[in-house]
């Protein structure tokens, strides 16, 4: 939308008038909106290791995880005792400790806020 401060109008050759806005204000365009976020598959969104892989393609093995464990990093790594699993999570923030994960609470992808009772460390990549 522009805000019109004068108008000028020119004779063009055609004995008609051109007429130009001119304003001291530029145009607001507002930015595109961003691109969808590519579709996830099945076995990405039923598997959280598969998840985080998929954010890190250098994500090294379980093993090799569980041995260099630390107090920061990208990746949190949770133990559930009840059932015995680990469960990988991309870390967004860590004050307060806001992880993305797939497969927590069914086949999708989620951003959550989660307290530390059954973190086990981070992973540094």
């Amino acid at each position: 939308m522009f805000i019109p401060i004068s108008v000028i109008a020119q004779p063009s050759v055609e004995g008609e008038f051109s007429v130009y806005w001119v304003s001291d204000h530029p145009v607001y365009t507002p930015p595109p909106p961003p691109p969808p976020e590519p579709e996830l598959s099945f076995s990405i969104l039923s598997n959280c290791y598969a998840y985080v892989q998929y954010v890190y393609p250098q994500l090294p093995r379980t093993e090799i995880i569980l041995k260099n464990l630390g107090a920061s990093g990208e990746v949190a790594v949770f133990y559930y005792p009840d059932s015995g699993l680990y469960h990988y999570a991309v870390v967004e923030s860590i004050d307060p400790l806001v992880i993305t994960d797939t497969n927590f609470s069914g086949h999708k992808k989620e951003t959550r806020q989660v307290s530390s009772l059954r973190l086990l460390g981070f992973y540094d990549l």
